[in-house]
C-alpha cells in the first residue's frame, strides 16, 4: 500500500513540474518572440517594453482593474505600430490586448463597461464581428444611458457587419429611448440616414 502511495506521489510531482516547466517555456518563448520582434524592428522597441513592464504590473496586483485597461492598450499600441511597421503577426497583439480586456471583465464581474468597449473594439480588429457585437451589447445592458456604446453598435452594424438601414437605424432610436444626449443620436442617425439614401 505504501509503494502504491509512494508511486502516485511521484507520479503527481512528475506532473506537476511538467506542467510548470510547459507554462514556463511558454512564457519565455512570447518573451524572445518580442526581442526577436525589438531587433528587426527597433521603432518597436518602446511599445514591446510597455507591454512586456505591464503585464509584470499585473501580475503585481491583479485585482487594480485599472492595470487591464493599460495592459490593453499596450498591446494594442504593439498592434497598431506593428501593422505601420509591416509586422507580419500584429494580429496577435490584438489578440494579447482582447484577452487582457477580457480577464478585466471577468475580474469585474462583467460590471466594467470600459473594458467591455475595449473588448468589442479589439474583436473588432480582429474581424470577429459577432463578438464585438456581444461586448457592445452588453455594455449597452450595464450602462443604458450611455451615448457612445450606442453609436459604437451601430457603426459595427453598418460598416463591418453591413445590417440592413432599418437594423442600424433601430439602434440609433433605442438609444434615443434611454439616454440624455439625444441630439448626438440624432445627428449621428440622420447622417447615416443621408450616407444610404
Amino acid at each position: 500500500m505504501i509503494k502504491k502511495i509512494i508511486v502516485f506521489v511521484v507520479i503527481a510531482l512528475l506532473f506537476i513540474a511538467g506542467f510548470y516547466l510547459f507554462l514556463n517555456k511558454e512564457q519565455q518563448t512570447s518573451i524572445s518572440d518580442l526581442e526577436i520582434i525589438k531587433q528587426n524592428h527597433p521603432e518597436l522597441s518602446k511599445y514591446i517594453d510597455d507591454a512586456v513592464k505591464w503585464r509584470e504590473k499585473l501580475k503585481e496586483d491583479e485585482n487594480n482593474i485599472e492595470m487591464y485597461n493599460t495592459l490593453g492598450l499596450a498591446w494594442k499600441s504593439l498592434a497598431d505600430w506593428g501593422r505601420n511597421s509591416k509586422l507580419e503577426n500584429y494580429q496577435d497583439y490584438y489578440a494579447e490586448a482582447l484577452k487582457v480586456y477580457e480577464a478585466g471583465i471577468e475580474k469585474t464581474l462583467r460590471k466594467n463597461t470600459l473594458l467591455m468597449t475595449n473588448a468589442g473594439n479589439m474583436a473588432k480588429y480582429l474581424e470577429d464581428y459577432e463578438l464585438a457585437e456581444d461586448y457592445y451589447k452588453e455594455a449597452i445592458t450595464v450602462s443604458p444611458g450611455e451615448v457612445t456604446y450606442y453609436a459604437l453598435l451601430a457603426e459595427l452594424y453598418e460598416y463591418e457587419m453591413k445590417k440592413t438601414k432599418e437594423e442600424v437605424a433601430a439602434v440609433y432610436d433605442e438609444g434615443m429611448k434611454r439616454v440624455l444626449d439625444v441630439g448626438f443620436l440624432e445627428k449621428r442617425k440622420d447622417a447615416y440616414l443621408n450616407r444610404t439614401k
